[in-house]
């Protein structure tokens, strides 16, 4: 399975958010262009307000059932 992880800045930390099954063809200026849509109204648990995007990955993970 494909995750894209967008990253953000807070100021003192950081936020992640996954999104499963991203699109193939994504580009980092599309989702930055996405991700600064995101931006003003994202907050942490602590109510930190988030600042901006720090890194953008495409995760690949596979699963394997134990028998």
């Amino acid at each position: 399975m494909k995750q894209l992880e967008l990253t953000f800045t807070t100021g003192k930390s950081t936020m992640t958010i996954s999104l499963d099954n991203p699109k193939e063809d994504l580009t980092l200026e599309t989702v930055k262009a996405e991700a600064a849509k995101m931006v003003p109204v994202l907050v942490t648990r602590a109510g930190a307000a988030v600042t901006g995007l720090e890194k953008a990955e495409i995760v690949n993970t596979t699963r394997e059932a134990l028998s």
